[in-house]
């Protein structure tokens, strides 16, 4: 099947509801429509960027894919398993989901461990070293990546009365996370961890559930977490990366040209997300300071104390990713 530039229909569910967005012509006989989920809100900056990826696999080919998101079919720490076991034809979610199956995955919420932005972004460019290792470990579950997400860096969120600055803050605090080696941390830190999906954080926060959390910053402002929670850290001690996953099986069935122009539009939609995130994170950052909450931003000395109270996780680190952790390092140069 060759490329196609003519306008093809789409249907997203946005909510509760199903909402039709019309690109032209109807779907005919011959198109075919795949199933995607996320647990992220529909006005969450990474679901806008999986529509956009949606409508360009939509102009290109006879595949329409269907949006569910909220979490209306599946939690993210469902979605792996939901899509090698072909319950679901496409899904996203964390990296940290892998951890039960790919140790090593966890290398990226390792504090601190993967350098600054610029060269953490580097090893997880298409074609890197890192990358393709990662790439093909998923692959290897069934869970095919079609093209990597930016969330951006994990934050702290904490209250008012108890605000998180530095390494010692945490101690006794029962801390929302959503990975192992982040729990690893906050257990390093003296605090308790508590795996929380991240459509459940806001009640975990309201409820009391949680005296803190972690999150991406953007996530503060599209689930509104800052009418639960009133200080954010900007700690930055953890790279989140979603994945666009696809069923290996399902990919297997699409033609070559397919293929291209879902590679294609991935790789576009994940370019338009990294150029975009930093901007995205400052604009999450001043609407939560103009909803009278307090961004706290850390200094270089502050920075270095977080640094050394994460060692501890480093070592399990090392410990527990076995010949593919090791693999990893060699191929961020440590």
């Amino acid at each position: 099947m060759t490329m196609k530039t003519r306008n093809k229909s789409l249907v997203t569910y946005v909510g509760a509801f199903a909402l039709a967005m019309a690109m032209g012509v109807s779907a005919t006989a011959g198109e075919r429509t795949l199933r995607f989920t996320t647990q992220l809100p529909a006005k969450n900056f990474a679901t806008l960027n999986a529509v956009e990826f949606t409508q360009c696999v939509a102009a290109n080919t006879d595949i329409n894919i269907e949006v569910y998101d909220s979490a209306q079919l599946y939690r993210d720490k469902e979605v792996p398993q939901a899509v090698s076991s072909g319950a679901i034809d496409m899904g996203m979610t964390t990296t940290a989901r892998f951890a039960g199956t790919i140790p090593a995955i966890e290398i990226l919420y390792v504090p601190f461990a993967m350098g600054t932005r610029e060269e953490t972004i580097g090893h997880l460019a298409p074609g890197a070293a890192l990358r393709t290792i990662l790439d093909d470990a998923m692959t290897s579950t069934g869970a095919r990546p079609v093209y990597w997400m930016d969330y951006g860096t994990a934050v702290f969120l904490s209250k008012a009365g108890n605000p998180i600055r530095k390494p010692s803050d945490v101690e006794g605090m029962k801390v929302r996370v959503f990975g192992k080696t982040l729990g690893d941390f906050v257990t390093a830190l003296g605090g308790a961890p508590t795996l929380t999906s991240g459509s459940e954080q806001f009640l975990a926060y309201q409820r009391g559930t949680v005296d803190a959390g972690m999150t991406g910053i953007g996530s503060v402002k599209s689930r509104k977490l800052y009418e639960v929670m009133d200080v954010v850290t900007r700690s930055e001690h953890a790279k989140i990366e979603f994945v666009m996953l696809i069923n290996d099986g399902v990919w297997g069935s699409m033609s070559g040209d397919e293929q291209a122009a879902m590679s294609k539009c991935g790789l576009e939609s994940e370019a338009n997300l990294r150029a975009s995130i930093a901007a995205i994170e400052a604009d999450a950052a001043a609407v939560t300071i103009a909803k009278g909450k307090e961004v706290i931003e850390l200094s270089d000395a502050e920075r270095s104390d977080w640094k050394a109270a994460a060692k501890p996780v480093v070592d399990a680190y090392l410990a527990n990713s076995g010949e593919l952790g090791a693999k990893i390092l060699a191929a961020i140069g440590k």
